[in-house]
């Protein structure tokens, strides 16, 4: 991993972060629809303009208006994140005005079909961030040149809540969060959780969005069959934050041969700091938080075990990961790696 350091003094930047995504001002200030705006772009904005640099976004628009926008002209660095139009006029026009391009990644971009206008801008890419150590390194592989590539890892961005949940209820109230890209990884672990429901009655809660997407998984376990029932919830902040406090396990299948090995740790992060303890996927982002979860194969297996764990230990765990997470995660530290990485770039690109 590329770890940049902080020179000094530093020139004043002026950074444009572009993103599809819609944002909008929630009660703590802007927020966004999807994670790797809330929790990367805005965390970014913050961090460049309380570093003294001078930092603008521009979500939910279109190319051809960025570049005609003054905040294009005035930029001498392009952030772009998760875009789903083709950006690569923009790049390219940047690039010929002395630009600086970064490219914000946080999924494999060759792997999904909607994420192909990002995959085309890896050829435009001055350098790349990642959320994890391995999508840095898959970054490295998109382009012919030597762009470097740098991790950033996602911070938690909330208020920690207290230590909840009983393991001894049934039935035992579990809950799976994250996109619907996620949701293939809870499948193949299904026959388990069912085998489990029959001695240990389970309640399932699906927080995601797009209801259709799991209609046949809610219809075939809407009554309680063989002990396991399934509902779902529409994703939102409120949402997310209410079915983690109805909960008394979060699980979090993945899928080591797929690209979950390509994952960050923002989901365990915010399990944990919603004071809920998590069975979960042995993923490489999972492993620093791996003394304050559950990492196994199988998530039946790892859901008896945790139901018969001493709930001191348990209560233990979770509040030993929350103090864990305030001093590794913190948007405060994650925004000066932000800053310092940036800084970084700009001041190696060559540029006429």
């Amino acid at each position: 991993m590329n770890t940049p350091t902080l020179a000094t003094p530093v020139r004043q930047r002026s950074v444009l972060l572009i993103t599809d995504d819609q944002v909008h001002n929630g009660p703590d200030g802007p927020t966004a629809r999807l994670a790797s705006t809330r929790l990367r772009l805005l965390v970014a904005l913050r961090a460049l303009n309380d570093h003294g640099h001078r930092a603008t976004l521009v979500a939910n628009t279109t190319p051809e208006h960025i570049e005609s926008a003054r905040n294009f002209a005035d930029a001498d660095h392009i952030v772009i994140g998760k875009v789903f139009q083709d950006y690569r006029a923009l790049a390219d026009h940047a690039r010929r005005r002395g630009k600086i391009v970064t490219l914000d990644v946080t999924d494999d971009l060759a792997r999904y079909r909607t994420l192909a206008p990002m995959h085309a801008l890896t050829e435009y890419a001055d350098a790349f961030t990642a959320s994890s150590e391995g999508l840095a390194a898959l970054a490295r592989t998109w382009t012919k040149t030597d762009a470097p590539s740098y991790r950033v890892d996602d911070p938690f961005a909330d208020v920690f809540q207290p230590v909840g949940g009983s393991l001894g209820r049934r039935p035992l109230r579990l809950v799976w969060f994250g996109s619907p890209t996620n949701a293939r990884y809870l499948n193949p672990q299904m026959p388990g959780l069912i085998r489990l429901a029959g001695q240990l009655p389970l309640e399932l809660s699906l927080v995601s969005t797009g209801v259709h997407l799991f209609q046949g998984l809610m219809e075939r376990y809407r009554d309680g069959l063989a002990g396991l029932t399934v509902r779902y919830s529409e994703w939102s902040p409120d949402n997310q934050r209410q079915e983690l406090k109805h909960a008394d396990l979060v699980i979090l299948p993945g899928d080591l041969d797929a690209d979950s090995a390509l994952k960050s740790a923002n989901r365990l992060i915010t399990a944990i700091a919603a004071g809920r303890f998590c069975v979960a996927s042995p993923l490489p982002a999972y492993e620093a938080l791996s003394d304050y979860a559950m990492l196994v194969d199988d998530l039946a297996t790892g859901i008896e075990a945790a139901a018969q764990m001493v709930s001191a230990d348990v209560d233990d765990a979770i509040r030993s990961g929350q103090e864990f997470i305030a001093r590794a995660y913190s948007p405060a530290l994650i925004g000066k790696r932000w800053v310092e990485i940036l800084t970084q770039v700009g001041a190696s690109v060559p540029r006429p």
